[in-house]
This record gives structure tokens, C-alpha cells and sequence, in this order.
């Protein structure tokens, strides 16, 4: 049985909480200006009811007690109270009572015609809210792109596979295991490639669309990661590290044989290098695996790969041994019982397998999109968790980027640099002075996303407040979302809601 499941990891102190927003939220802005409205009308509807009153009183007395010379009786007091009923009937018709119900009315038909365009609205303000943004921050991985990845690059072995993946038979034996069960074993089991439903089509992707396209990989190599999951049950995992933000990986541990174990890791292929000893070249030889070397692959393969707009994923694995059974140099003894908790000191010593170079195209519809956000007034930024090379390549692609113009594009470490004080604060005057310029910022955490958000909204540089809009498709885009004027959450091509 699965001796444990790892959900998390506990947070640095100096990490910043993401404050949780309350739901309550005030009025909206059309909501204001028609409370202004009436309460205005009010006014006016009341001025004109009193003088409407005076003056139906003063025509009555001058006409029938100094024209006419009648004196006062007791019945001339139904003309008063007329006259009243008359000044309350005007004050009643003026106060547009049926104002606010008919905004709801034309909001809701807006709600039923975007339902058709596949948006779910969850808060009708939004609808106002939405036509007034003036700045947009998206996620990229199914918002800009399509979110159906493919492997289409390989770096195995010491060799750099641009256009066709390696078949089964070229690599040696000891590669093409270490890769295949690493990558059928550490993914999620409900990540899955099924066949295509029509011949010609491609096959279809459930669960994480990064895993499939490794699962994919599989396929096409000419394995069946289904039987390799058949030998390993998700039941008999001995521990799990599941993938999240802040470790940008995932560790799967199974035991091999009594006191034997082995550790497969995926994740942000720079991440991954740092933590490995060693690497399999040529022919499958354990080789060391230095800085330097590191520093060398990262030149000549990763940054290649995320130039082209590639997603790079760096695959791993370490054995671990009873002391003095060690039969590999890159073999970890240990003595005793190994504290799985300790991750740091599970994660590192690693053997480098593979390179893989995922590609996740820009949906069609979207360079259009922005360039029309853009002579509207509407400035596009992408946040996103990925390479800074690779989220170049995308935002250039979706025209975000423009050659020549004086943009930021950031890493979440380097944004959080210039925006912290001495004491790691979010300082507004130093935020303010990036965020006009910014337009990408990468491997960014969803505190990221968060203060760069509640930064624009907050800034006092344009004589109007800024209206943000967040898109998202993750867990991870929520607190930007709660925190946004108005936010997206997508779902496939579909907006589930928006807020």
C-alpha cells in the first residue's frame, strides 16, 4: 500500500501570504452611477411636487377668495387635499422606482447571449465591469495557447533530436527503461492518451496535458505506458511528491526489491539539472554530472528548445541502496530508516535521463484578439509559470512582445527583487515603476500573479484607477482571479465563469 501522499511543502517565513478576499463587494459602478441617478431625480421630483402644490394653492386662493371674494369653508378643504395628492402623485412618477429592475432585465438578456458564445456569467456587474478594463493579465498554457501538447524535441543520451524522436530499438536497455517507466509511473494514473475517435484525427488527451504529451511520447516510441502501470498499481507507490508552484516538480518513489528503492522525478528541466550528480550518456554510461556541464546543456539544449516556444521538462531518477550494496556509482547508500520528509535531501544526487522539448501552440484566434485589445487601449500582459525564454517566444507570437519596443519581460525572482524593500515588502512606488512597462513575467508563483494584480489596481499613476481583468484556466490563478475587477476562469474554449 502507498505509505504516504505529499501534498505540499511548507512555506519559507519570509514567503508572502496570499490574503483571502471576502466576497462582500460594494456596488458596482453602474450600480453607483444609477443610485446617484435616482437619488438626483429624487431631488428634482421633490422641488417640482412642493411647487406644483404651492402653486395649484396660490391659483385656488387668488381665483375664488381675492377675485371672486368667496370666504373660507370647510369644504374648500378637498381642494387642499387634492392639490396634496396631486404633488405626491408627480413626486411618485419622478423617482424611477423601475430603473434598477430594468437594467437587470437588459443585463440578463446580455447573460443569455453570452451563454450562447459558451460564457458562463456568475455575477451579472460583470457584464459592465468587463467593457471597461484597461488591462489584461493572462495565464498562457490554455488561455493564449491550445493546451494540446506534443513532444516534438529530445535530448537523450547526448543527443539533440530536433524533428524526429528516437525509436525503441536506439536507445540502450538501460535508457529506454529508466525513461519509459519513469514517465508512465510519475505522472498522474488519470492522465491518459486515448485513440483517435476518427481515423486521421489525433488522439485525445485526458488529465494534465504535460503528462499526455509524455504519455504521447510513449505511444510513439512504440510502448504501452498502460502496461507498465499494470505492473506498478497506483496502489503499490511507496510515496508520492505530487507537483505544485513552488517545487516546479514531482517525485514518484517505488521499491524495487526489499530496502531497494527508486525515485523518479520530472519537472522544470533547470530545476531538475541542479539537483543531479549525474547523467546517462552515450549508450546509457553513468557519467558525473558537473556545474559546468549543467550550465553547457542549459546553452546548447534548453534555451534552444524554449526559443522555439517549447515547454522544457527535465526527467530524472536515483537509487537508493542499503549501505554497502551499493552496485552503481550514482547509487545512494543509506543506514537506518530514510525520512521521507526530509525532501531536500530526497531530491538531490539525481541522474539525469532526458530532455524533452513540448510544444503547446498559440491558439489561432488569439494574435487577432490582442491586437484589437491593444487599439481599444488594452494592455495584455501573460503571467505564467514557464521558462523566461519560452514565454518570450509565445508572448512574441501572440504579439504581446513587439521587436523594438521598450517592454519588461521578468522572472518572478527578479520581479519580486525590484518591488521588495530591505524587510521583503511589496514597496508601491518601486511596483509602480515596473508594471507600465511589464508585459511578461515567467516563472511566477501565484503570490506573483497576485501583487502584480493588486499592484496595478492600487496605483496611483493614471488619473484614472486601472480596471484589471485576469484570465486562468488553475487552482493557481485564483487568488489573482478574487482579486481582479473582473476574472475569466477558462475551461478548454470556454469561459466557466467570470466574476
Amino acid at each position: 500500500a502507498a505509505n504516504g501522499l505529499v501534498n505540499g511543502e511548507k512555506k519559507k517565513e519570509e514567503e508572502e501570504a496570499i490574503p483571502i478576499e471576502d466576497d462582500a463587494k460594494g456596488k458596482s459602478v453602474l450600480q453607483a452611477k444609477l443610485s446617484n441617478l435616482a437619488i438626483q431625480i429624487g431631488y428634482i421630483g421633490s422641488i417640482v411636487a412642493a411647487a406644483t402644490v404651492l402653486i395649484l394653492i396660490i391659483r385656488h386662493c387668488i381665483t375664488h377668495y381675492a377675485i371672486n371674494g368667496e370666504t373660507f369653508k370647510t369644504s374648500d378643504l378637498a381642494y387642499f387635499v387634492n392639490f396634496i395628492i396631486i404633488g405626491v402623485t408627480v413626486l411618485v412618477i419622478a423617482v424611477p422606482e423601475g430603473l434598477p429592475l430594468a437594467i437587470t432585465l437588459a443585463l440578463t438578456y446580455s447573460v443569455k447571449k453570452m451563454m450562447k458564445d459558451n460564457n458562463l456569467v456568475r455575477h451579472l456587474d460583470a457584464c459592465e465591469t468587463m467593457g471597461n478594463a484597461t488591462a489584461i493579465c493572462s495565464d498562457k498554457t490554455g488561455t493564449l495557447t491550445t493546451n494540446r501538447m506534443t513532444c516534438v524535441q529530445q535530448y537523450i543520451n547526448g543527443t539533440f533530436y530536433k524533428s524526429q524522436p528516437p525509436t525503441y530499438a536506439a536507445l540502450d536497455k538501460r535508457t529506454r527503461e529508466l525513461l519509459i517507466d519513469g514517465i508512465a509511473i510519475n505522472s498522474g494514473y488519470n492522465s491518459q492518451v486515448l485513440p483517435a475517435p476518427k481515423p486521421g484525427e489525433q488522439r485525445m488527451q485526458v488529465g494534465n496535458k504535460t503528462e499526455c504529451a509524455l504519455l504521447g511520447f510513449v505511444l510513439d516510441v512504440g510502448k504501452s505506458y498502460e502496461e507498465i502501470r499494470t505492473r506498478h498499481p497506483e496502489e503499490t507507490l511507496y510515496k508520492v511528491y505530487t507537483f505544485n508552484s513552488s517545487r516546479k516538480s514531482m517525485m514518484t518513489v517505488i521499491e524495487l526489491d526489499s530496502g531497494i528503492y527508486r525515485i523518479y522525478a520530472k519537472g522544470a528541466s533547470e530545476i531538475i539539472l541542479t539537483r543531479c550528480s549525474y547523467i546517462l550518456g552515450e549508450d546509457g554510461v553513468i557519467k558525473p554530472f558537473t556545474a559546468v556541464e549543467a550550465a553547457e546543456l542549459t546553452r546548447e539544449v534548453i534555451e534552444p528548445m524554449a526559443s522555439d516556444g517549447l515547454r522544457t521538462i527535465g526527467l530524472a531518477y536515483k537509487d537508493m541502496v542499503p549501505m554497502g550494496t551499493r552496485s552503481d556509482d550514482n547509487q545512494v547508500e543509506y543506514v537506518g530508516e530514510i525520512n521521507w520528509d526530509d525532501e531536500e535531501s530526497i531530491r538531490n544526487g539525481m541522474t539525469a535521463i532526458a530532455i524533452m522539448g513540448i510544444q503547446d501552440p498559440v491558439r489561432p484566434e488569439v494574435p487577432a484578439a490582442i491586437d484589437k485589445c491593444q487599439k481599444a487601449g488594452i494592455t495584455v500582459r501573460m503571467v505564467t509559470g514557464d521558462n523566461i525564454n519560452t514565454a518570450r517566444s509565445i508572448a512574441t507570437a501572440c504579439g504581446i512582445l513587439k521587436p523594438g519596443a521598450d517592454f519588461l519581460a521578468l522572472e518572478g525572482k527578479d520581479f519580486n527583487a525590484r518591488i521588495r524593500d530591505d524587510n521583503g515588502k511589496v514597496n508601491q512606488a518601486k511596483l509602480d515603476a515596473i508594471w507600465p512597462r511589464l508585459r511578461v513575467l515567467a516563472r511566477a508563483q501565484p503570490s506573483d500573479k497576485y501583487v502584480l494584480v493588486k499592484g496595478i489596481i492600487d496605483s496611483k499613476n493614471t488619473k484614472n484607477r486601472e480596471v484589471v481583468a485576469v484570465t486562468g484556466d488553475g487552482t493557481n490563478d485564483a487568488p489573482a482571479l478574487k482579486k481582479a475587477d473582473v476574472g475569466f476562469a477558462m475551461v478548454g474554449k470556454k469561459c466557466l465563469f467570470s466574476k
